[in-house]
């Protein structure tokens, strides 16, 4: 049996590292006193994963952790007690019993939707406009473990469209992002690239970033929930 949880990273843990959050879920996951199942071998760990990486400094409501168990227990149950063990920032918010032989659930990830907020006040629809409509936008992303030090990506391949609203001093940018077996891009890269092509001056390191949702591919294209209408909520 497993378990699929929707967990948060709520705003006053945004600046732990990813590791660090893993552990943090680990650690409760012992503390609620689960049957979770553990692999074979001299170091034996945990069987649990989560859906996707998130950077550092990001606020999420929408992260999702996958449990194996060794029995069967009650989802409504182990949620509750998940959700007892968990430490502040931490929140389990619904979850659901998915089938064991479901593909795993990072490689279900297919998108996440985003939020992010800036102190900016200046009228950006001309830049917005060329985004949407330019079919390719290349930006040279560090990667300092490679030779070159860099690498180049198209921004349009992973965000094909952003919105902006200025309500008054701030302006909101709402987009959703690709997420494939090979990757993702991060928000403040999306930031960075409209900087560099349109000079916007975007303060980049006052962004405030919520991933809002985040989604499966269904047929054509549509956008599918990771858990089913069914899931129990906790909040």
């Amino acid at each position: 049996m497993k378990l699929r949880m929707q967990i948060t990273k709520d705003p006053e843990i945004r600046f732990i590292s990813h590791l660090e959050y893993v552990r943090t879920i680990g650690r409760a996951i012992r503390r609620a006193k689960l049957p979770a199942a553990y692999s074979e071998g001299f170091n034996p760990h945990l069987k649990f994963s989560l859906a996707s990486a998130l950077g550092v400094g990001v606020v999420s409501y929408t992260e999702f952790v996958e449990i194996e168990l060794a029995e069967p227990m009650d989802v409504e149950t182990a949620a509750k007690a998940l959700d007892k063990a968990l430490p502040r920032g931490i929140r389990v918010l619904a979850a659901d019993a998915v089938d064991t032989h479901h593909a795993a659930l990072m490689s279900q990830a297919a998108g996440a939707s985003y939020r992010v907020t800036l102190p900016y006040n200046k009228d950006i629809t001309a830049a917005v406009e060329a985004f949407n409509a330019a079919e390719q936008l290349l930006f040279k992303k560090a990667a300092p473990k490679t030779k070159a030090g860099f690498k180049e990506i198209d921004v349009k391949f992973y965000i094909p469209r952003i919105a902006a609203v200025c309500n008054g001093e701030e302006t909101v940018f709402s987009f959703d992002c690709k997420i494939t077996p090979t990757g993702s891009m991060k928000a403040v890269d999306l930031l960075n690239a409209l900087n560099e092509q349109y000079a916007l001056g975007l303060p980049v390191e006052m962004a405030d970033i919520e991933r809002l949702r985040l989604y499966k591919a269904g047929k054509n294209g549509k956008q599918l929930p990771m858990l089913d209408a069914g899931a129990v909520k906790l909040a």
